[in-house]
């Protein structure tokens, strides 16, 4: 209970902090578009600012522990970092009162005890090929219990980039591992998480270059075999405690920021969304 109120805490001091963090011109929703040379990571120097994205790493990826300090590789939990973190925490900046810098990012694991510092944890757990065992997660007891007594505290999870039935298939089996006796609920765009902060009155599609193209893509954007869809959690009180994005792939549209042949759209896209999951988080 103690732990639980401190998280509470925690979220009341950070919406203090950022007194303004619901306020966005409309002039600013209006002009959402993909930033330009001014928004340069050499322009923060070395501030780091209160806001720290974490994303988690579990055990089981491919070749075991191993890495190379922040560059680390290996199964799909790094999959889109850091250009994703890094230009996510660009936009929450530039789109928000938050205290954001893109330098402020880190990988933990999700037994590390830092974790219950956080109120916001990003995951890519996708398993590629279908029903490997060692490259999306194949979570520990450990691992299971760090994440269940995370989101119970207060605690909000965003898990990215599902593409097709087996990968919605796998994708419930890893939640059922964490909530056993919980249902998973897909969201309505009418749902208070989609207008916390931006209005967004549909699901759209944030494509992801290697299902869609540039690398051999097996799909169409707008195909109509592939919805994009959120699905959660929710907690007792009817809190999402975990979101994860089904045919469409968030990280994919922060970390193409600047590439010219991602559609703006798709971008503009992306970064609403996920502002309002961590509004959310923030506030509930």
């Amino acid at each position: 209970m103690e732990a639980r109120n401190k998280l509470t805490i925690l979220k009341r001091l950070l919406l203090l902090v950022s007194a303004c963090v619901f306020f966005v011109s409309t002039a600013a929703v209006a002009q959402l578009v993909k930033f330009d040379n001014e928004d340069d990571p050499g322009i923060y120097g070395n501030e780091l600012g209160d806001f720290q994205w974490i994303r988690g790493q579990y055990t089981n990826y491919a070749g075991g522990r191993r890495g190379y300090g922040r560059y680390s590789r290996g199964g799909w939990w790094d999959t889109d970092y850091p250009e994703a973190d890094e230009n996510f925490l660009r936009g929450v900046r530039r789109y928000t009162n938050i205290d954001a810098s893109p330098r402020n990012h880190e990988f933990i694991d999700l037994t590390d005890p830092s974790l219950f510092e956080n109120t916001f944890l990003y995951m890519n757990w996708k398993r590629v090929p279908i029903g490997s065992s060692h490259s999306g997660p194949n979570f520990s007891p450990e691992e299971i219990e760090a994440l269940r007594e995370f989101m119970f505290r207060g605690g909000f999870v965003m898990v990215d980039d599902f593409w097709g039935q087996p990968h919605l298939d796998d994708m419930f089996v890893e939640m059922a591992k964490i909530f056993p006796g919980r249902e998973i609920i897909k969201l309505s765009n009418t749902h208070e998480i989609f207008h916390v902060f931006f209005d967004i009155d549909e699901v759209a599609q944030v494509p992801g270059r290697m299902v869609t193209w540039d690398f051999g893509g097996y799909m169409k954007l707008d195909d109509p075999r592939y919805p994009p869809e959120i699905y959660a959690v929710l907690d007792d009180d009817g809190r999402v405690m975990m979101v994860a994005n089904y045919n469409t792939d968030l990280g994919d549209g922060w970390e193409h920021t600047f590439y010219k042949g991602y559609p703006t759209k798709a971008t503009n896209n992306a970064y609403k969304i996920g502002i309002n999951f961590l509004m959310y988080a923030f506030s509930h």
